[in-house]
């Protein structure tokens, strides 16, 4: 499979093998709601309107917004998610990690890690030929 790779202000947005999209924060950079609206875009984009699992690399990501946790908190941002996983390390990163866990009424798993290999593990388990895509 072809790797696609976006990289925009604040991460490097990519699918790869297996349909899972990895997002990685660059280092030291502060997202705003535009910067989250903007990789939400790309989300669906490199989806193509498929499901897809996630992988978010934070660890590096020096802070977010109030109003960009906010979006990411809301049902049906991202249409395709099946399963996303959060990989964390530093404090801030943590706590970003937190208050999205707090906030993800979501139907959709989600889960904090500070190992990508139990990340990628887990969400091999969520098989993303299977699930249907929710509407916008």
């Amino acid at each position: 499979m072809e790797t696609h790779e976006v990289v925009t202000r604040t991460s490097t947005v990519r699918m790869e093998a297996g349909r899972m999209i990895r997002i990685t924060a660059l280092p030291n950079v502060v997202q705003t709601l535009d910067d989250a609206k903007g990789d939400v875009q790309i989300f669906d984009q490199l989806s193509q309107g498929q499901p897809f699992t996630a992988l978010l690399d934070i660890r590096q990501l020096k802070s977010q917004e109030r109003e960009a946790r906010e979006f990411y908190s809301q049902p049906g941002h991202t249409p395709g998610l099946v399963a996303i996983a959060i990989l964390i390390g530093s404090p801030m990163s943590r706590v970003i990690g937190n208050f999205f866990m707090g906030f993800n009424k979501s139907e959709i798993p989600a889960r904090l890690f500070t190992s990508e290999d139990e990340a990628l593990t887990w969400l091999a388990a969520f098989p993303v030929a299977a699930a249907q895509p929710q509407p916008r």
